[in-house]
C-alpha cells in the first residue's frame, strides 16, 4: 500500500551488504560499492568481493621482504620497513591480477580480523567455488 515491498531475498541481500559495510568501516580507508560488489580505496584498483581473499600482516621490525610486498609495491619494497604499530590488510581478487593493500592501526586488529573472517568465509575463493558448484579437488 505504501511503496514497494522488498522480497525476502532482497532483505537478506541488504542485511549481508550492511554487515560487509560495517566490517569494512572498522578496517580503515576502504569502501564497499555495489553493482558489481567491490572494494575501493583511494589510489588503488578496485577488487571484486566475490572470490576475494583477505590476509592480515602485522608490521614487525624485520629485514626480510615478503613476496606480497614485492608484488604490490615493486622495487619500492626494498625501501618499505614494517612498523609494529600498524597492520596491513591485503585483499587479493579472484582473478589473480587485482590486489589492494590497506594500512590499519594495530589497535583495530579485532575489527580487521572480523573483516577478514567475514570476507574469506562468505566470499572467499573456496566459498565462491562452492556457490557456483565448482570443485577445487582433482580427480
Amino acid at each position: 500500500m505504501f511503496g514497494n515491498k522488498k522480497t525476502d531475498e532482497e532483505k537478506a541481500a541488504d542485511r549481508e551488504f550492511s554487515a560487509l559495510r560495517l566490517a569494512t568501516a572498522g578496517v580503515g580507508s576502504m569502501l564497499v560499492r555495489k553493482d558489481p560488489l567491490r572494494f575501493t580505496a583511494p589510489g588503488q584498483m578496485d577488487v571484486l568481493v566475490q572470490g576475494a581473499t583477505v590476509t592480515i600482516d602485522r608490521g614487525e621490525a624485520a629485514r626480510r621482504i615478503t613476496a606480497t610486498r614485492v608484488v604490490l609495491t615493486g622495487v619500492f619494497a626494498l625501501a618499505l620497513k614494517k612498523d609494529a604499530t600498524k597492520l596491513w590488510v591485503t585483499i587479493e581478487g579472484a582473478d589473480g591480477q587485482s590486489a589492494m593493500l590497506v594500512e590499519c592501526p594495530a589497535k583495530r586488529e579485532g575489527h580487521a580480523r572480523k573483516f577478514a573472517t567475514l570476507v574469506n568465509a562468505r566470499y572467499g575463493s573456496e566459498s565462491a567455488s562452492a556457490q557456483t558448484g565448482g570443485s577445487t579437488e582433482e580427480g
